[in-house]
């Protein structure tokens, strides 16, 4: 196997039927069990018809996996996980509802597996319900943010972390003036502020910011836009999807000569690479968290491979899914049972030094009472280039983030 799955995903990836990798509940379950039952239940909260749909599927995955090996091996104290689910798509009115709809069919915990806003609007049900939230893949730091931030937790780094990054990496370059294109949708306008600010607190001035319509069919004034301000790099922050594919192709035509650079959706995205005209992401730097040097992630990868099924390529939503899912059951055994909810907050925060399937090989994650993104470090990410076949291909040389 190649020391960096990414690039030969196509190579080892085995293709399963999708009905391996169903979800052992879904919606509403009368018998959901709950505590006390004869389950511990993961209720998550999901977007598979909303801006988050591109890349949730690949968390379920790993979160699947994750429960799948778990219970295989015993359970948790005896008792076997599973998961129901429920739909918001990435709307966040829908979010808290849907959040306490879970929790009375019988969840003892909550994933939260939609985007970072959705988050952010159920994060009070968490609160006033005395029940653990996990946001896996969410990246802003406003969802654990004080006060009413007492049950829920992310993994990260977080949106300032990578603003961070990419600072230093474009400072190193030599980079002067930004250029940034961001998609209109909630959870990627509550990122703009924190990781662009970290972009020109760094002495990067922005030159232009324009907004792209999650629906949109054409950008061509807002690449004018962007070509008339003369940047010498662009920003892309997007979900991914159509909306990145459109962008990332009228760049690739109207500014062959810029570097580019965008979030993690495009480089977890599989299906989006392939809506890409040919050639058009070659160069991309984008921030991702699969390093060729971190074994576990190897390690990861081949128990996927192995498990085949649809969204089945190794991505760092994956892994942060799988990983997410382990940290649940690291609480839960110190908790001893999930029927004691505030028991088994305190367990979750007692977690230190996790070392997960991502990020570089020195990254951990710990908890605390007023520590509740895990990241201990930005090396959880790794910036990454694309190849001229529009596939994700070696770390970028020029900079990588250190704990």
């Amino acid at each position: 196997m190649s020391r960096y799955p990414m690039r030969t995903t196509a190579g080892w990836i085995a293709i399963a039927a999708a009905a391996g990798l169903l979800l052992s509940g879904c919606g509403s379950d009368d018998n959901a069990g709950g505590a006390g039952g004869d389950d511990i239940v993961l209720g998550m909260i999901t977007d598979t018809s909303g801006g988050a749909s591109a890349y949730a599927p690949y968390t379920t995955v790993g979160i699947q996996l994750a429960v799948d090996e778990i219970n295989a091996a015993g359970g948790v104290d005896g008792k076997q996980l599973k998961v129901i689910t429920e739909n918001d798509g990435s709307d966040t009115t829908q979010t808290p509802t849907l959040t306490r709809r879970l929790l009375e069919n019988g969840a003892d915990v909550i994933l939260m597996n939609s985007g970072s806003a959705s988050a952010i609007s159920g994060r009070t049900v968490c609160v006033e319900e005395n029940v653990l939230c996990v946001a896996p893949t969410n990246l802003s730091a406003d969802i654990v943010k004080a006060p009413g931030n007492e049950n829920i937790y992310i993994l990260g780094p977080t949106s300032e972390g990578i603003g961070e990054s990419f600072a230093a990496g474009m400072s190193k370059a030599g980079y002067k003036k930004l250029a940034v294109i961001a998609d209109d949708v909630p959870t990627i306008q509550g990122y703009v502020p924190a990781l662009v600010g970290a972009i020109t607190d760094a002495g990067i001035k922005e030159v232009a910011q324009e907004k792209i319509a999650a629906d949109a069919s054409d950008v061509s004034a807002q690449i004018a836009r962007v070509k008339a301000a003369g940047p010498d790099v662009v920003l892309v922050m997007s979900l991914g999807g159509q909306t990145e594919a459109l962008v990332q192709n009228a760049l690739h035509q109207q500014l062959p000569d810029v570097q580019r650079f965008s979030l993690a959706s495009i480089g977890n995205q599989p299906t989006t690479w392939d809506l890409a005209d040919k050639g058009a992401l070659e160069g991309l730097v984008y921030v991702g968290s699969i390093d060729p040097g971190n074994e576990r992630t190897t390690e990861f990868a081949d128990k996927l491979a192995k498990k085949g099924g649809d969204h089945s390529e190794l991505t760092a939503y994956g892994v942060q899914g799988y990983d997410s899912v382990y940290l649940v059951k690291e609480a839960l055994t110190k908790a001893g049972s999930a029927d004691d909810k505030a028991k088994l907050n305190e367990t979750f925060q007692q977690i230190s030094g996790y070392q997960p399937h991502y990020g570089q090989k020195d990254f951990t994650l710990s908890y605390g009472k007023d520590k509740h993104v895990g990241s201990d470090g930005n090396c959880g990410l790794v910036l990454a280039t694309f190849g001229a076949d529009n596939k994700p291909g070696d770390p970028w040389p020029v900079y990588q983030p250190s704990c």
